[in-house]
């Protein structure tokens, strides 16, 4: 009926439905466990005191939490920041409850939001390095939250 009264009107008319069907039915895709996720910056804790790491990988977390656990595992001469900690400390990590903080699609945007973790950790066992890239202005911003 609208449509006859505004015929003279020269305007054109097009209707929209609010009721979509996928209002009423939700995602049909099984959500990601956190191990299955990609392009991630996550936080591994340790059970044994508050000190955490926090990293980024492209790759599932999965594939990174195993590397984490095999550069332990092999200890050679090379060691990481977690392989310290566990053998000098004799500390174990939560391996069941590595946390996503973040995901970001862009390797860029993702390495900040590594180096914003980083230095959001009280007790980090990441190194001072792993933030020189950091631009100045986001340290302003991170002293205002602490």
């Amino acid at each position: 009926k609208f449509r006859e009264v505004v015929r003279d009107l020269d305007v054109n008319l097009s209707f929209y439905s609010f009721n979509k069907l996928n209002c009423f039915i939700g995602p049909q895709k099984d959500r990601l466990s956190n191990l299955q996720k990609k392009n991630v910056i996550y936080k591994i804790n340790c059970k044994d005191c508050d000190a955490s790491y926090v990293g980024q990988t492209k790759r599932t977390l999965k594939t990174r939490v195993k590397e984490h656990k095999n550069d332990i595992r092999k200890s050679n001469g090379n060691l990481s920041v977690l392989s310290e900690h566990r053998l000098e400390l004799n500390h174990e990590f939560d391996w069941d409850d590595v946390k996503v903080v973040d995901s970001e699609r862009w390797l860029y945007k993702r390495r900040i939001s590594e180096m914003l973790h980083i230095k959001l950790q009280n007790n980090s066992l990441n190194l001072q390095s792993d933030t020189d890239f950091l631009h100045h202005s986001y340290l302003s911003i991170l002293n205002n939250l602490h």
